[in-house]
């Protein structure tokens, strides 16, 4: 992390995905970068973005390695739900039954994210529930808790999040681009889950924003 973030601003790694099949701009990513390069923030946050491949051995490897470089204070890791029409926050993510084909046309191995030790589900410990509520009343997005987030790479990387620190994890899915969902207006609805959030996490004076 870099040295200059005061120890008292919360470090929030946002992690978008790259191309994958048909999506050559991946929306996740998109929103990803508007997060940090065209938002103003109402407090203090170190923004940390990394754009994942979509590959499990990508996912594998790479989530670890953030968790140790950034040490974050929040992991915000968005994805695309096809079909989705709302913004929707994932409550859990499970460890096997991985059987779609990631970029590379591979699978991780015996269909799992993690092989040993590892419980079949994992959950946030984040209020998500409350933030949802919180968060809905403040825009005019669609804002839903979910429970089934695909089992493929948007998952996978959730339960590999989930199962370093599930205090300090949340995935979120985002609706395809369209004349309602624009990466400006999916970004500031982000951002106010951020805020939520962040009032659980790393609570500070700066973060009221009543």
């Amino acid at each position: 992390m870099d040295s200059f973030v005061p120890s008292n601003v919360p470090v929030v790694l946002i992690t978008g995905f790259g191309p994958f099949r048909s999506v050559l701009q991946n929306p996740s990513w998109q929103v990803a970068k508007a997060l940090k390069m065209y938002l103003e923030w109402k407090c203090p946050i170190h923004i940390i973005l990394e754009e994942i491949h979509v590959t499990y051995d990508d996912v594998s490897t790479r989530i670890p390695d953030y968790w140790l470089k950034y040490n974050p204070t929040l992991v915000i890791h968005i994805g695309v739900a096809v079909g989705a029409k709302e913004v929707q926050i994932e409550r859990c993510a499970c460890n096997d039954d991985y059987c779609y084909k990631d970029n590379n046309g591979c699978l991780p191995e015996a269909g799992r994210c993690v092989k040993r030790d590892a419980p079949e589900t994992l959950t946030t410990h984040l209020p998500i529930d409350d933030i949802c509520a919180q968060v809905q009343r403040r825009t005019n997005i669609p804002v839903i808790v979910s429970d089934d987030a695909g089992r493929f790479l948007c998952e996978f990387i959730y339960y590999q999040s989930l199962f370093i620190d599930p205090k300090r994890t949340v995935f979120i899915h985002i609706p395809e681009l369209d004349e309602n969902y624009r990466v400006e207006n999916l970004a500031e609805t982000i951002q106010l889950i951020i805020y939520e959030l962040l009032r659980y996490v790393d609570p500070l004076p700066s973060l009221n924003q009543d």
